[in-house]
């Protein structure tokens, strides 16, 4: 929502985009001051989720991501599947990349066990164990043709 101006303009366009059940809630528990009720987008925003988040889906993606291990040898995979699913967890980068750790192959596992490296972000260690799973297919590979 970059393009406009100011925060309270978004602010209005959204409020004014409501329809039918989101519009009624909105208008009737702020007694229709919607606009000095939400000092912020991120508070309207947050209201609106509680109101419509589906529930059973984010169990749902819990249960899958308690469950979530890398079986198959491509951590790409593996990867996009682990995104899909904590797309919908509020989970904090941090206890993303620690609880990865134990979801890996075992090959990634010893690797980072020996590995001194601190990761600032998801996408650095995503793109190191990205790297070194390449690796271990190129070498799989050559292993196989000889």
């Amino acid at each position: 929502m970059n393009h406009y101006f100011t925060e309270k303009i978004c602010m209005i366009y959204v409020i004014f985009r409501l329809e039918d059940n989101a519009d009624q809630q909105i208008y009737a528990k702020h007694h229709v001051d919607a606009f000095s009720f939400y000092q912020s987008l991120s508070k309207l925003l947050k209201h609106l989720k509680e109101i419509y988040e589906d529930q059973n889906l984010i169990q749902k993606c819990h249960y899958e991501y308690v469950a979530l291990k890398q079986l198959n040898k491509f951590f790409s995979f593996f990867y996009l599947k682990f995104t899909k699913i904590f797309s919908f967890l509020n989970y904090d980068d941090v206890i993303l990349m620690n609880n990865i750790q134990n979801k890996i192959n075992n090959h990634l596992q010893n690797v980072l066990s020996v590995c001194l490296i601190k990761f600032s972000s998801l996408d650095k260690f995503k793109i190191f164990l990205q790297d070194v799973n390449n690796k271990q297919q190129v070498n799989y590979q050559l292993c196989n043709e000889q």
